[in-house]
Formats: C-alpha cells, structure tokens, sequence
C-alpha cells in the first residue's frame, strides 16, 4: 500500500496525509483487536472464578435430612454470601432437618467472618434447619473467645465426625456400634 500511495505520482502532501490516515486506521484496527481480546479473556477469568466459587462451598448430603457445607480457605464478602445461597438451596433441595457448617479448613476467623457464619446460622433457621458448627481448631476457638462473638444458642462440636453424631441423634436416629 505504501509503494502504491508513493508510486501514484501525487504531491508529497496528499500521500503523507494518505500515509498517516492508513497508520491511524492499522493503529486503531490493533487497538480494537487488542480490547477484545482482553475482554474476550477477562470474560473467562471471571466464568472460572465463579465456578471456583460454587466448587469451593459444595453442599454434601450426609444422611436422611442432614447436610454439610464443609468450608475451605478463605472467607470474604462474596464468598460468604456464596455459602449462604448454597446452603439455603441444600436445605430445600434435600428437605434438611440439619446442616453442619465444617471450617475445618477455614484457616483464620475475624469478626467479619463469624458475623457471615450467625448471618447464615440464622437464614439457615428461618428455612426450617438447625445448623451444627464444627472444625473448631484450639486457635479458632480462642479467637472466637477474644473477639468477644456469642455463639451461645449455636451447637458447635471439634469434629465433623461428633458433629454427625449429634445431626443423626437429633433426627431420631441411634449409632450403634457393631460387636465383633
């Protein structure tokens, strides 16, 4: 296109104005191609990231009526409120009498994450489920304590596994262990 623009025999003028409008259409062609490319992938970062959201609070049956959300990594805002939808889900999809909320792998409770776990104790009850909090590590527990959070009315139990016990109780049903 250049030696077309520089062979036509036109005045020095004309084929430079020709020359920089072609450089500003090529300019504003990669400038555009560029833009949708990275919205193309800022689109998929932030597909992945919500799905990564959903994986990361699955919402387990246990039992006939007994749920489990076990909690893993860090809590925020969003996330927080991720966890709520699930579960409030879990609880109509299965009819749950139950839900134990696990952090055993929730490394660290502030206070904004324990007012998100009552936030969501207290949807849970509105829908018609108790919730058992379990995973409550030694550090967790004295956090909890500094921080001055009430968790008076909320069952909590150390384990996951004492946690079921007490959902399976709590709906009627008896462990017993096998002889022999």
């Amino acid at each position: 296109m250049f030696e077309h623009l520089s062979g036509s025999g036109e005045a020095g003028n004309d084929v430079l104005d020709r020359v920089w409008r072609l450089n500003r259409l090529l300019d504003d062609l990669g400038l555009y191609t560029t833009e949708m490319y990275q919205r193309g992938r800022e689109s998929i970062i932030q597909k992945q990231q919500q799905e990564l959201l959903d994986l990361s609070t699955p919402v387990v049956k246990l039992y006939e009526q007994i749920l489990a959300l076990p909690l893993i990594g860090t809590l925020d805002s969003e996330r927080t409120q991720v966890v709520m939808e699930n579960l409030l889900d879990g609880i109509i999809a299965h009819e749950a009498r139950i839900a134990i909320i696990d952090i055993t792998g929730v490394p660290a409770v502030d206070t904004l994450v324990a007012q998100h776990l009552m936030k969501t104790i207290a949807a849970a009850r509105l829908m018609g489920a108790e919730c058992i909090l379990s995973g409550i590590r030694p550090q967790i527990a004295q956090t909890i304590v500094h921080l001055g959070v009430d968790l008076g009315d909320i069952m909590t139990k150390a384990t996951l596994a004492d946690a079921l016990v007490m959902a399976l109780q709590r709906t009627g049903h008896v462990v017993v262990r096998k002889q022999g």
